[in-house]
């Protein structure tokens, strides 16, 4: 008897022992999914057809949230809605804004591009880009939630995004001040520091089109600098793109990963630069590869 009570604690005990990890967006889970092993589960809260920009959570999501031992978010300034739901956790939060030395840039995604530290302007939420944003999350996670992880994290993963950034911008150093479009700016953390020119902007919201006035300016830009490139993220109206740019070459590429699910997130960077490097290199991009 004695012998069966203590095999069904330590049953018990090896069935406690996994942690469930919840992210806010997929990108985030990508992060996780990198730095930490089997006894770990990984979750995204947003499912893939749901827009993060006019974020609705199911009653589902709600105890997901409630229920997971971390959950991994931007902070409120970038997902307000999550605010009430996080205050009220018995569980362990992070938020990548709360990090010392995160990038956060601003701006309102228009050809004139996002100012970094300015006031007032609408924050760029897409803070998960930028390299050095996920260097300093990967070492936050690792500093305060070490059960779990893969050995050698996160030392193995900052140096091979470290890496992986020197390739990056030698893959696209010969496009790099190629002009290009793109219905909204959500690139910025990953193009600025790869060493691309930033983009003619349709729109300044992602689910509105351009005035006529601006539809008139754009076309013309787009018929001056030569523009051959259009990035299509999931919510762009490509009849608008196509109708701006005809002759582009067109990249659907998802800032939020997810059409990539349960990839990590050095390969999903990886896609993400073989396609700008498709639209701005085309024929020549192929030779190379």
């Amino acid at each position: 008897m004695r012998a069966l009570i203590f095999c069904g604690l330590l049953l018990a005990s090896v069935a406690g022992w996994g942690q469930t990890m919840v992210a806010s967006v997929e990108p985030l889970a990508k992060l996780l999914r990198s730095l930490y092993g089997p006894s770990v589960t990984v979750q995204t809260l947003l499912d893939a057809n749901q827009n993060p920009h006019h974020l609705a959570l199911s009653p589902r999501q709600v105890l997901m949230v409630q229920r997971a031992d971390l959950v991994v978010w931007l902070g409120s300034q970038a997902e307000p809605p999550l605010v009430p739901l996080i205050a009220r956790r018995p569980g362990h939060s992070l938020a990548l804004l709360s990090l010392l030395g995160v990038i956060r840039l601003h701006g309102d995604g228009h050809h004139e591009g996002g100012v970094q530290g300015a006031q007032g302007a609408t924050l760029n939420t897409h803070l998960w880009l930028s390299p050095h944003n996920m260097t300093l999350l990967a070492r936050a996670l690792a500093a305060r939630y070490p059960d779990g992880l893969q050995p050698g994290q996160p030392a193995a993963f900052v140096q091979a995004l470290a890496a992986r950034q020197v390739q990056w911008r030698q893959q696209l150093e010969p496009w790099a001040k190629r002009p290009w479009l793109s219905y909204h700016n959500p690139w910025g953390y990953l193009t600025g520091p790869l060493g691309l020119a930033e983009p003619l902007v349709v729109s300044r919201q992602l689910g509105a089109g351009p005035g006529s006035q601006r539809f008139v300016s754009l076309a013309e830009q787009v018929r001056k600098q030569q523009v051959q490139c259009a990035i299509e993220e999931p919510e762009a109206r490509a009849g608008v793109m196509t109708k701006l740019c005809p002759d582009c070459r067109r990249q659907r590429l998802d800032p939020l990963g997810r059409d990539r699910a349960q990839v990590q997130y050095l390969p999903w960077v990886d896609s993400l630069v073989d396609g700008f490097a498709a639209c701005l290199g085309g024929s020549e991009a192929a030779d190379r590869h």
